[in-house]
């Protein structure tokens, strides 16, 4: 008995560093992946070479996600025939060819192609292969490793933009979409030979433990299951409601950004400077750099609010972390179109910050709700399955954004309809429930 009881502790020792490992290597993918949110440093580039208008490059990026989300539906049902390592390899191909064929783009299809349909896909290949092993790792902590494998999806914007940034002042849009197409072939393609399932003798003991917590559901559902469920629903158009406010500001944070800082608020503070006798209008590239600091101000509390909204899931349950969501929403668009009317670029940024927490919360607890109303054994496919609510909200949001700018000349009339859109998803969370036990 006692040689028995050393043999376990012994495997338990030597198992608990590896989930460690992986949860790091998932962050450090996951990161990466992140990037596909910093396509808006990419538009003005591709605007001024060919001459294209908002609403045409807004359509990258909504191609973009919806083959992002098409790309995490079919890595869900690759993992249950083929193998973890099998799904990132192809993840590295299709990254590495998307991004190098992205830098001899020459037309609008070819970019969509490229970016929109190659390099979407390869990061929801990506996302959902890491994400369904490592929470696999951490049965018992559904929402706290949620929250924290996602800071790393949405902090890779800010701590990777400056660095693609300067890639672009040095080495032009080409060369950077070059560049990083070869980064990711060796960094996926490493992980692919690290990443792995955990055995079941491993999981076992956690998995019974949450579940005796309640902090997992008592049986795991399929997919099928999980969508004749009043609950999935539901917690589908509160997500909506929420992601399409995140993908509008995402989007085209940097161009809003530049909207107030080389117009309305180089108009204020001209004005304000005007007795000294100061000129107060920004240099361009001056402008730019803040604006790209003020997207980075999105995707570091994007990453935070992740997790927040993790630990928040698991201490104090969903209903907390649906409203905070929410609210988070609704102050944050009001910072914005105040910001737009007074010319205030410091509010703009509380805004953008605001709106960064509550798209990270939004998107832990998309995860979260998974493991937790739907248990962990089909979390591959069925968190494929609820990233489905991203198409119409990047078909939307970033839509109402791009025609709001070239019809006004201002995204300001876009903020207040994202506000009535905030006070929607606050109004549905109130109707969203556990699932019965069928």
């Amino acid at each position: 008995m006692s040689h028995a009881t050393s043999q376990t502790h012994t495997t338990a020792t030597q198992t608990t560093p590896h989930r460690l490992l992986y949860f790091f290597v998932a962050f450090v993918l996951l990161m990466f992946f992140g990037l596909i949110y910093a396509w808006s440093l990419f538009v003005d580039p591709l605007e001024a070479e060919f001459g294209w208008d908002r609403s045409a490059t807004s359509v990258v990026f909504t191609l973009s996600i919806i083959t992002f989300c098409a790309g995490m539906l079919v890595a869900g049902a690759l993992e249950e025939r083929t193998s973890p390592r099998t799904v990132m390899l192809i993840t590295a191909a299709c990254l590495g060819l998307g991004l190098i064929a992205s830098a001899f783009t020459e037309s609008l299809p070819f970019i969509y192609a490229t970016y929109g349909v190659l390099v979407g896909a390869g990061v929801g290949l990506g996302t959902d292969v890491v994400m369904s092993v490592t929470l696999k790792w951490f049965p018992d902590k559904q929402g706290l490793a949620s929250g924290a494998m996602l800071m790393g999806f949405g902090g890779g914007t800010m701590l990777l933009s400056p660095v693609v940034t300067t890639m672009l002042g040095a080495l032009g849009w080409r060369m950077t979409f070059g560049a990083l197409g070869a980064v990711f072939v060796v960094l996926v393609g490493a992980g692919a030979f690290i990443m792995k399932l955990p055995t079941p003798e491993y999981v076992r003991p956690l998995l019974e433990k949450a579940r005796q917590n309640a902090t997992v559901a008592a049986v795991d559902m399929t997919g099928s299951q999980m969508v004749r469920t009043p609950t999935f629903w539901v917690f589908m158009v509160y997500l909506m409601l929420v992601t399409c406010g995140g993908l509008a500001l995402i989007s085209q944070a940097v161009p809003a950004a530049m909207e107030l800082l080389m117009g309305a608020g180089a108009a204020a503070a001209g004005a304000a400077a005007a007795g000294a006798g100061v000129s107060a209008v920004l240099p361009e590239a001056e402008a730019l750099m803040l604006a790209t600091a003020a997207m980075g101000s999105v995707s570091a509390m994007n990453g935070l609010g992740r997790l927040i909204n993790g630990f928040i899931w698991d201490k104090f349950g969903y209903r907390v972390c649906l409203t905070w969501i929410a609210v988070a929403f609704a102050a944050g668009m009001l910072c914005c179109a105040f910001a737009m009317m007074g010319g205030n670029f410091p509010l703009l940024v509380a805004g953008f910050m605001l709106l960064g927490l509550m798209y990270g919360g939004n998107m832990c607890s998309m995860s979260a709700m998974v493991g937790t109303f739907f248990g962990p054994k089909y979390y591959g496919i069925n968190y494929a399955i609820a990233t489905c609510q991203m198409i119409p909200a990047a078909i939307v949001g970033p839509q109402i954004l791009a025609l709001s700018q070239m019809g006004s000349g201002s995204y300001l009339g876009a903020f207040w309809v994202f506000f009535g859109v905030a006070i929607a998803a606050l109004a549905v969370s109130f109707f969203i429930k556990p699932p019965k036990a069928a």
